[in-house]
């Protein structure tokens, strides 16, 4: 590859990466100078597009030109595109090669990239040297500083100065976006009631901020109906589907499973997909057979070619013994030609990308891995670890089981993240899929055990595990 081009990223890391025929194509840059507006309008499309591959054939065609080093406006459009499909060493080298081009706009998109990817401290020490450069920050640049601020402990350190520029530069209560930056760091943080200030303070109120209040409440059923009420009673908002589907997911989270299939049947608009889904989701947490099915055939009825349904039918009937059922759901998903997504975990080192599958044993250290992963699982059944052999969906002993759930790519990772990473730097890994409950479990114990902080981005959200603890609450 071309100098400063970052290596191939697995396919599933940027899911849209796939050329987009509407698209402007290449050969807007055919030319031996092509012009600084077409390229930058093509990396900005490849942005949009979350285009992995089509963004980093623009930057090789343009690393045989100057516009790189002598337009601001390209290199803060590649510096996006970058960092919008999560390519945060190749944006962070964009970045660092735009000495005489930087500006607001340059230092606002690195800090984000940062902070939506697990670096939230190297994305405040940016804007430190940002403001030292006497830049004025703008409402872009205070959400990044209040994204930034969503772990405990930076924002314990930062929160406060993040309010103050907010109020020092106006825009307290004025823009709706850095209203929600607060609202989501403040109950990301368990401060709803600051978080109610800030909703009450915004002199306009979106659809967006409703909906933001809503889901911050998870857990908190009283008054996440509050609020679904008031904007309808006391604003005159008309609930969309994402509320309604925030609404399902405050009930079926806090485990009133009959209570959100009633509220489905009482809303005045068809459910969606995502809305059964979601119920399905918490039939299989709270082991509810019967609703389950009702709401694995409305997704099965909606969306025909998704496994998502079956595969969460399979596991809700495996949970309970249902052995037979099971067999019959994946004969019908061979039937239909239909199957369910292999499960990855992959982790950055170095420039070097390692993905990890469960039972991955091709990895070159992979005796090393093992052996570690071992040691690990029996040190954290010390202090207080149980394997969670009810995940496993097939019909074979405990001690099989636990040697299945010891597989998983997750652990795999994170093993290898222990061998290979300083012990002073969180462990970063990532999962196509949403991280299984054992994993979850057994990743927070070896937090505790090690000492270490494991960052982990699965298909649903980030989880920062410390200390035994994890940021998302047990919500994800």
């Amino acid at each position: 590859l071309p100098p400063g081009l970052p290596p191939s990223s697995p396919p599933f890391q940027t899911p849209h990466r796939h050329f987009n025929p509407r698209i402007p194509n290449l050969q807007a840059l055919s030319s031996e100078n092509p012009s600084a507006s077409a390229a930058a309008s093509l990396l900005a499309a490849a942005a949009r597009a979350g285009d992995l591959r089509l963004g980093r054939a623009l930057h090789r065609r343009l690393l045989g030109t100057e516009i790189l080093d002598t337009d601001a406006l390209v290199a803060n459009s590649l510096l996006t595109m970058y960092s919008k499909c999560g390519h945060v060493s190749a944006a962070r080298r964009v970045f660092d090669g735009m000495r005489g081009l930087r500006d607001l706009v340059s230092w606002t998109a690195m800090a984000f990239c940062l902070a939506r990817n697990g670096a939230e401290q190297e994305a405040l020490l940016l804007l430190g040297e940002m403001l030292e450069s006497g830049l004025r920050p703008n409402a872009f640049t205070l959400c990044a500083a209040a994204r930034a601020c969503f772990p405990g402990e930076l924002f314990r350190l930062s929160g406060g100065a993040v309010l103050g520029f907010v109020l020092k530069t106006g825009f307290w209560g004025t823009d709706v976006s850095v209203g929600c930056a607060l609202i989501d760091m403040f109950a990301r943080n368990g401060d709803l009631v600051a978080a109610r200030k800030v909703f009450d303070g915004l002199v306009e109120r979106t659809v967006v901020v409703w909906t933001l209040m809503i889901t911050r409440h998870v857990g908190l059923v009283k008054e996440g109906k509050e609020y679904f009420r008031s904007m309808q009673k006391d604003h005159g908002l008309v609930p969309r589907m994402e509320h309604y589907s925030c609404m399902v997911d405050l009930l079926a989270r806090s485990g009133l499973v009959q209570e959100a299939l009633d509220f489905i049947n009482e809303m005045p608009c068809k459910a969606d997909a995502l809305i059964w889904k979601t119920l399905l989701g918490a039939c299989r947490t709270y082991d509810n057979i019967e609703i389950g099915k009702i709401a694995a055939n409305h997704v099965i009825d909606l969306e025909p070619r998704d496994p998502a349904p079956y595969v969460l039918l399979s596991n809700l009937y495996a949970h309970g013994g249902l052995w037979d059922e099971v067999a019959r759901i994946r004969s019908l998903m061979r039937h239909k030609n239909l199957s369910k997504e292999t499960g990855l975990s992959w982790m950055h080192v170095g420039n070097t990308i390692h993905e990890f599958r469960a039972g991955d044993t091709g990895h070159p250290q992979a005796q090393e891995i093992y052996a570690k992963l071992s040691a690990l699982i029996r040190e954290i059944k010390d202090i207080g670890y149980v394997p969670d052999t009810s995940i496993v969906l097939h019909d074979m002993s405990d001690e099989l089981k636990e040697e299945c759930l010891l597989q998983h790519s997750e652990k795999i990772a994170v093993a290898f993240g222990l061998i290979t990473t300083s012990p002073t730097k969180p462990i970063r890994i990532f999962k196509n899929l949403r991280v299984c409950a054992d994993c979850h479990s057994a990743i927070k114990y070896i937090s505790k055990s090690t000492g270490r902080e494991v960052i982990l981005r699965d298909s649903n959200r980030f989880h920062r595990m410390k200390d035994g603890k994890c940021s998302c609450r047990e919500y994800w």
